[in-house]
């Protein structure tokens, strides 16, 4: 993870999720791509990024790690994984560590059989608790290793 979400990264990311932004989309996939290391590139052999329930996607008309990780796997050249929220859980925000962990325990689930190196993909991470939860899910259909990525990390003293 490359950035810290604050100041100028913390405008591009929401308008970019909240306003479906392209321009601050693709600045923020520049920024991710020249963060990852050489051997980065080249470790995932599937990319899977962190789904929205159905009826967040359809409010906010706009999947925004699903959209990073479109343009992200093809410039990788690795395949698009899909998994799926299986639950329309409330809002991460205002959440302390723990509630966040309890709150998507179980919530993802990966229809299709993984390969054995898999990269996750998101656009902030906070806690970490969406994409350890998506991260059991893809171990359960077949990934033997999985590796987390975000565009940019929530500084610890701000969760």
């Amino acid at each position: 993870m490359p950035l810290r979400y604050a100041e100028e990264v913390a405008w591009l990311v929401r308008r970019f999720k909240f306003h479906a932004s392209p321009r601050a989309g693709v600045v923020l996939l520049e920024l991710l791509m020249a963060g990852l290391q050489e051997e980065g590139r080249g470790w995932p052999q599937a990319l899977v990024p962190v789904p929205l329930h159905e009826s967040r996607a359809r409010g906010r008309g706009f999947d925004q790690a699903e959209w990073l990780a479109v343009r992200l796997a093809r410039q990788l050249r690795v395949p698009l994984g899909q998994g799926r929220r299986l639950r329309d859980t409330p809002s991460q925000r205002g959440l302390d560590r723990r509630e966040r962990r309890a709150n998507l325990r179980g919530g993802f689930r990966v229809p299709v059989r993984l390969p054995p190196r898999v990269a996750l993909l998101d656009d902030v991470m906070t806690t970490g608790a969406t994409l350890e939860a998506l991260a059991q899910a893809c171990l359960a259909a077949g990934a033997e290793e999985v590796e987390a990525w975000a565009i940019a990390r929530t500084p610890r003293g701000e969760i």
